[in-house]
């Protein structure tokens, strides 16, 4: 039977009004916030109070973002490009930091990514639809109402304190006229230039 909306925990559905959709890999990250805020006693930052370091970019850090109120515009959403489902949480308070890494085997995962295929393919027939929407409601169900260790390894670690977010000077680009900061311009032909001018200026060289 098809979960209802209503009966996902109130705290989810707020992730799910700022992603869009319910999806799994949205659910990890609720579940990755689970899994580690509690070691820290953690609730949402208002301002730095919380850093999290995210090592990926996909659905999982918009419930971080909501949870833990870390956001690139707070300057405490540090994204490293590594490609893993690893959270880490760090509270400037106290000094301490969680590292949740994504271990656990979702249900029907394999299933589920077979059908993705044929989807995308046009492949698939309308009962293989139906039951690829039936495997992504139980990966999500399974991640938001199971003991998020279950899915996570969760251990305190050290960590380099993150800088707080700096008030940065910005400057007119030369070539383009847009405001960029100090910082990211880069001297071109004469010209402080921004980094988009500079690439199209690399483009008309002959």
């Amino acid at each position: 039977m098809k979960k209802q909306p209503g009966k996902y925990p109130p705290d989810f559905l707020r992730c799910v009004e700022f992603h869009g959709h319910v999806c799994p890999g949205l659910a990890i990250g609720y579940a990755a916030v689970k899994a580690g805020s509690p070691v820290l006693k953690l609730g949402a930052s208002p301002d730095e109070e919380v850093v999290a370091i995210v090592e990926n970019d996909s659905c999982a850090v918009d419930a971080v973002q909501v949870l833990l109120g870390c956001t690139f515009g707070k300057g405490n959403l540090v994204f490293r490009d590594w490609g893993k489902q690893v959270f880490t949480f760090f509270d400037r308070a106290t000094g301490r930091a969680v590292r949740a890494s994504f271990t656990g085997a979702i249900p029907g995962r394999d299933e589920r990514h077979a059908l993705k295929q044929r989807i995308d393919a046009g492949d698939a027939t309308g009962q293989e639809k139906r039951r690829f929407d039936e495997l992504r409601e139980l990966a999500v169900t399974a991640l938001v109402d199971s003991d998020p260790r279950t899915f996570f390894e969760v251990r305190e670690i050290e960590i380099n304190v993150p800088p707080l977010a700096r008030i940065v000077t910005a400057s007119f680009c030369e070539r383009c006229g847009e405001l960029t900061m100090d910082s990211r311009l880069v001297p071109k032909g004469g010209q402080l230039i921004c980094s988009g001018c500079a690439a199209e200026s690399d483009r008309e060289q002959p």
